[in-house]
């Protein structure tokens, strides 16, 4: 059992950190909060995860509904093999979003809330696994953000 008898409440728009040693559950517990837990081989669940005093974990939920309410960005960035703007405009425009005018001000936005729109305005279609680490990682975070 990886985890067991948390009770707890998240207050909206404040930070949470979550502190311990390799190993003692901090990724598998935030995992559920956009149920990546379920692709774990034996994962189990037991209890209620409540996302705006919806349970998260009921039989008929849209997990891809809940996944665009619920981001993760990882230690390890993940950018996509496309540009910087492509990598932030990509949730957006698999939700169907087509408007040019409507992406680019959310790539620009979404770039500006995480610090790195001044780093790449004059290189947006450049690769964005040409960034630094830390700048794939506040990619990713604007990439989520966008959303």
């Amino acid at each position: 059992m990886a985890i067991k008898g948390i009770d707890m409440n998240i207050r909206a728009n404040k930070i949470t950190a979550f502190i311990g040693p390799s190993g003692c559950g901090k990724s598998t517990f935030l995992r559920l909060f956009n149920r990546m837990n379920d692709y774990v081989d034996g994962f189990r669940m037991e209890g209620d995860i409540l996302i705006d005093g919806e349970n998260i974990y009921r039989k008929n939920i849209n997990v891809e509904q809940l996944r665009k309410q619920v981001g993760m960005v990882f230690q390890k960035p993940n950018p996509f093999p496309k540009s910087i703007y492509e990598n932030v405009a990509y949730g957006l425009k698999i939700q169907g979003i087509k408007d040019k005018t409507y992406l680019k001000d959310k790539v620009e936005d979404s770039l500006k809330q995480v610090g790195l729109w001044n780093e790449v305005k004059d290189n947006i279609n450049r690769s964005a696994l040409a960034l630094s680490g830390g700048q794939q990682q506040r990619l990713c975070i604007a990439r989520t953000l966008a959303v």
